[in-house]
This record gives C-alpha cells, sequence and structure tokens, in this order.
C-alpha cells in the first residue's frame, strides 16, 4: 500500500493519546467517588458494568479514529477489480471482388455495416480493432474501446486488387493483446519471409498463453484467396494463440456476373475456406451478416469478465469501515449505559 499524502499519518499519533486520556479519566472518577464512601460501601452503591462492557465501545471509537487519520493520507492499492477483458479485431476483405452487388447493396458495403452494427451491439467496455486485407493486411485500429476512432478508420476503407486472407488473420493476430509476443517469430516468418527477425525486446518477457485475455477475429469476406500467406497456416498460428476466428460470407452460391469497368464478368464466391479457417480455430462460420445467431454471438465476445490488480484509492473503503465501528459504538453505548459519550 502506498500513500498520497504521507505526512498525514502522524494523525495516527492520536489514537494513543486518546486511549492514555481515557484511562486517566477512569482513574480520576474512580478517585473522585472513593472520597465520598469507603471500599466497601462504594461497592454496595454502585453498581459498575464489566470492564470489556465499558471498553468495546471505546475500542469502537478508537478504530473509528484509526481509520479516518489513515484515510486522511489517501492511501492507493492494488485491489483487484473486475474488467471486461474482451479484445476482439474485425478483419474486412477490401480485394476488388467485394463489388459484388448478390449482396445488397454490396459486399463490401455490407461488410462495413456488419462491423457498424457489431461495434453498437456489444458493451463499450470491449476494445475492438479493425484490419483489412486485398495484396496484404493493414493494420487500421490496434484494438481500443475509442468508437469515435473505429468509425472513422471504417469510412477510410478502399477496394484495391488481390486477396490474401492469410496475411489478414496474421496482421490481426499481431495486434491483439500479448499475441505478438508469444508468436513473434512464426508471425514474422508468414507476414515477412526472407527478413531477419528482429531481435526480442529483452525487458517484455514472453507470456503464456493461458495468462493471455481470450480474443477472437472476425472475418468479412467472399473467400477468394489469390495471394499472400496460406490462410490455414496463419488460422493454425491464431489457433496456437488461443485466438477464435468466426468468418462471416459475403455472397451468394456461384457468385454474381456483372458489369465491372465496362467489362462483363464473374465475380465468384467461396466460402469453403472460411469454413475450414473457423473450423480449425474452434469459430464458426456464418453465411449471412445479417445472421440471427451471429447477433447472439456478438453479444458473446463482447463480454469475458476478469479480474485485474488495478490501483485504486481506498481512503472511502477506511472512511466506510470506520462509519460502521463509529456507529458500533454509539449503538452499545446506548444500549449499555443509556448514552452515546
Amino acid at each position: 500500500m502506498e500513500f498520497t499524502w504521507p505526512l498525514m499519518l502522524s494523525a495516527v499519533l492520536l489514537v494513543p493519546i486518546l486511549a492514555i486520556g481515557y484511562r486517566w479519566l477512569l482513574l480520576r472518577q474512580r478517585r473522585a467517588a472513593e472520597r465520598f464512601a469507603d471500599a466497601p460501601l462504594f461497592a454496595r452503591l454502585v453498581v459498575r458494568p464489566p470492564a470489556w462492557q465499558r471498553a468495546v465501545p471505546v475500542v469502537c471509537y478508537l478504530v473509528t479514529v484509526l481509520l479516518l487519520a489513515v484515510a486522511l493520507a489517501r492511501p492507493v492499492a492494488a485491489l483487484p477489480l473486475p474488467v471486461n477483458r474482451a479484445a476482439v479485431v474485425i478483419a474486412i476483405d477490401t480485394s476488388k471482388s467485394m463489388v459484388g452487388t448478390d449482396v445488397a447493396p454490396s459486399r463490401f458495403e455490407a461488410a462495413k455495416a456488419a462491423a457498424r452494427a457489431f461495434a453498437s451491439a456489444v458493451p463499450r467496455t470491449t476494445r475492438i480493432g479493425l484490419v483489412t486485407f486485398s495484396e496484404y493486411g493493414t493494420v487500421l485500429l490496434v484494438p481500443s474501446t475509442d468508437r469515435t476512432a473505429f468509425a472513422e478508420a471504417l469510412e477510410r476503407l478502399q477496394l484495391q486488387s488481390a486477396t490474401s486472407v492469410g496475411a489478414g488473420i496474421l496482421e490481426a493476430v499481431r495486434v491483439l493483446p500479448g499475441r505478438e509476443a508469444l508468436l513473434r517469430e512464426r508471425l514474422h516468418r508468414l507476414l515477412r519471409p526472407g527478413t531477419p527477425l528482429p531481435p526480442a525486446n529483452p525487458l517484455e518477457p514472453v507470456p503464456r498463453l493461458e495468462d493471455l485475455p481470450p480474443a477472437s477475429i472476425i472475418v468479412f469476406s467472399d473467400g477468394v484467396d489469390n495471394f499472400g500467406p496460406n490462410p490455414y497456416e496463419a488460422a493454425q498460428v491464431a489457433r496456437d494463440g488461443g485466438v477464435r476466428i468466426y468468418a462471416v460470407g459475403l455472397g451468394t452460391p456461384g457468385g454474381v456476373v456483372m458489369q465491372v469497368e465496362g467489362q462483363t464478368v464473374l465475380v465468384p464466391f467461396e466460402p469453403s475456406g472460411l469454413q475450414r479457417i473457423a473450423q480449425m480455430t474452434d469459430g464458426r462460420y456464418f453465411p449471412s451478416a445479417s445472421d440471427e445467431e451471429l447477433r447472439r454471438v456478438y453479444q458473446q465476445l463482447g463480454r469475458v469478465i476478469g479480474w485485474e490488480r488495478t490501483r485504486t484509492e481506498v481512503a472511502f473503503l477506511l472512511l466506510g469501515v470506520g462509519g460502521l465501528f463509529l456507529l458500533t459504538g454509539g449503538t452499545l453505548s446506548m444500549i449499555w449505559f443509556r448514552r452515546v459519550p
């Protein structure tokens, strides 16, 4: 325990001073009474309560003074407090195949709308991150409770060309709490093959998987993968990091034929890869962003309550306990002696 105003602890000296003063007062009263009668007569005239009964209210008052004196120093302690430990990264496919209109108004806009719905459905204490993926994965927002930053990042999304589902998953895993330190070698090998691994920070210990908070990734994609790291290797890395992947397929079976830049093209939809990724990580696959079951999963992902030690000023606790001791002492005095000192 630490104290914001440690000098105020000097007020604790009031406790022994008051105790000595009370003892002196008792002796003075007894001597004054003995002047008017001899000892045998005094014992018959005055009925004295037991010593413990006289002492209990006084002890309550002294404890109250002690607690108030410590509270004046504004003590700070690391208390275990309930916190929402949930961290979720939304990974959105920004490849050109997301222009498909088989999901109204388009696959891309449906993904953004679903991301907004998720941010609205979960508690504000849930940390949400945002990653996009096309040729490579891009982190737009690390997991945060800042909903304004999330909305602004979502508005900046732009469609690009190829699709690398694996890169999107790996970048999402990397920004989840504790995962980069735990999986740094594998993440580096898959994201930046052929480049040397930077030295680890000796001041940052490698965490244990069981000590990391639960984390999830929600992937919005049409499932087409034609570039970058193997998505199944990426899913295995996520699994080894204790990260579940929930995949949402955006498209219709067989895809859709539409005009893109003056040409008639087939915009494919390949959900099988998304289904396998979700299965590998003990997550789930959803065939639609408007699936009612998906909305229930949103609520589960958004709240993982755990206990963390947080530095908190505890003067209010001492004041509350002191008030209880004061009330107890006063109540016992009224019951036993018909008075409150």
